[in-house]
């Protein structure tokens, strides 16, 4: 089983100390990057294995290689030398490990670390992209048996990744560190066990340390919200379709923690990917069981799917896959569960004759104005494209209009509910509020799909005027639960709700 360490990045050698007595319960190592030390604390690097009671990795970093060490190779080889000074043979005292990068072949101390026990990383970092050619960076750190070869490379796109995890398929099996750093890279980060990796790396994040790496995550997400100590060949992989804010979703925590609790062999998290057909793709090189989709994907993923429910081919819209034989079938859960919110928000289930204003026309869209028209209201489309909203508010009778202050009479007159189905307003979307130019009168009820934020500024302003307002996480509960159902032919669990 792989297992988890934390790259500290603080300045001096007692705050990463303090920092690593945070997470002792979660990591089974530690990395030091001296490369983030202050100046003075330089000299102080020989003693952290002893303080540390983990098993410690020695790290000086360089600039070019995405690390902050910037004072030249002379005085990188004298700090590195100086740390591992053994003053003793017990090895505990002593780093378990130091990551010398592939061009940094120093005889001297090579042969130390093998006398009195240190294992040498073997690195290959490029911060920057994947080489064309994977072979040979592979081959550049893996000439040596007794070391371990370790290649950390960015991915631009979701392609790098698919290219990547492809290329630890041919590998011969040995101990590695195989890491794809940034967003579309993340899946490495938990998929360690089926790339073979030995360790992965994790930064303190709720301490508030800067990462050592794009895309790390904090010990206690790995472990807690993506399963990380439960995740093997075996495991049944069910998935996240969207951009790079996908990364912050709050599903994962729903969907393992339901895994969790029924004692299903299962993990959940997010593939971002800039295109649904390179997602699919991914998912079917991980023999995936069943996705999500989000933002940006619920309407591009259409020409790839073998079928569609009738919900989802009604709406126009796919939020959850299902894997059959004939390939992936589309469900939406997403009007299903903004109806089930909605009951609870509204406390009510009559909705003839109710005036309600829908934000936006993508995908989203589509399930809310779905399922308000299922319940008798009677609704107005607006979105910055007037041809999108005038195509969905015809599918249903309603009215439409533009996204500025032209339309405010027309808002005004079906404002019993107002519901935000874009993604203006969320965690990495487009900032802003989508109706700035209306101003709430206190009377309407107010719906924004978002949940991270928990309130957007949509949302506050709204409260703010005395409005009635509840945010996306209702919606993303019941919407979940539904899915469950469709993956597993089961009653999903409580912990969808608590």
């Amino acid at each position: 089983m792989p297992l988890i360490c934390l790259s500290l990045t603080a300045h001096t050698i007692d705050e990463n100390l303090a920092v690593l007595d945070l997470y002792r319960g979660h990591v089974d190592l530690v990395e030091l990057r001296a490369d983030y030390l202050d100046p003075s604390e330089k000299f102080r690097i020989r003693g952290f294995p002893g303080r540390a009671g983990l098993p410690a990795i020695l790290t000086v970093r360089r600039k070019a290689d995405g690390g902050v060490f910037e004072e030249g190779e002379g005085v990188r080889l004298v700090m590195i030398a100086k740390a591992l000074a053994y003053a003793s043979d017990n090895r505990e005292a002593n780093f378990a490990f130091v990551d010398l990068e592939s061009d940094f072949r120093v005889p001297a101390i090579e042969e130390a670390c093998r006398i009195f026990g240190t294992k040498v990383i073997r690195s290959f970092h490029d911060p920057k992209g994947m080489p064309a050619d994977l072979a040979a960076a592979w081959n550049s750190v893996s000439d040596n048996p007794e070391e371990l070869p370790k290649l950390a490379l960015a991915c631009p796109s979701s392609h790098d990744f698919l290219r990547l995890y492809k290329f630890t398929e041919k590998l011969p099996k040995r101990d590695r560190v195989i890491v794809g750093m940034g967003d579309f890279g993340f899946p490495s980060r938990l998929l360690a066990a089926r790339m073979g990796s030995f360790l992965s790396y994790s930064s303190a994040i709720s301490a508030g340390l800067p990462g050592a790496a794009p895309g790390q995550l904090d010990p206690e997400d790995l472990v807690k919200t993506f399963r990380f100590r439960d995740i093997r060949a075996s495991t049944e992989v069910y998935a996240l379709a969207g951009g790079k804010a996908s990364i912050g979703a709050r599903s994962p925590q729903l969907h393992n923690s339901a895994f969790r609790s029924v004692g299903m062999d299962a993990v959940y998290f997010p593939i971002p990917t800039e295109d649904a057909s390179t997602f699919l793709a991914i998912l079917d090189m991980l023999g995936g069981k069943g996705a999500a989709v989000t933002i940006p994907h619920k309407e591009s993923i259409l020409p790839f799917l073998a079928g569609l429910s009738p919900e989802a081919e009604a709406i126009g819209a796919c939020n959850t896959l299902e894997k059959r034989s004939e390939g992936w079938f589309g469900h939406n859960t997403d009007a299903a569960g903004f109806e089930s919110a909605l009951f609870e928000f509204m406390h009510r289930r009559d909705f003839a004759g109710l005036r309600a204003t829908v934000i936006g026309a993508g995908g989203a869209a589509k399930a809310v104005a779905y399922a308000l028209a299922r319940l008798g209201a009677a609704c107005l489309v607006v979105n910055r494209s007037l041809p999108k909203a005038k195509a969905l508010a015809r599918e249903y009778g309603f009215a439409w209009a533009a996204n500025d202050e032209r339309s405010a009479e027309l808002v005004a007159d079906h404002a019993d509910l107002i519901v935000n189905a874009t993604s203006v307003g969320m965690d990495g979307g487009t900032p802003g509020d989508p109706l700035e130019w209306y101003d709430f009168l206190g009377r309407e009820a107010v719906f924004d799909l978002i949940y991270k934020p928990e309130r957007t500024a949509f949302l506050q302003r709204a409260r703010t005027a005395g409005c009635h307002v509840v945010n996306g996480l209702p919606m993303l509960r019941y919407q979940a639960a539904e899915q469950f159902k469709i993956w597993t032919g089961g009653e999903p669990p409580s912990a969808y709700f608590e």
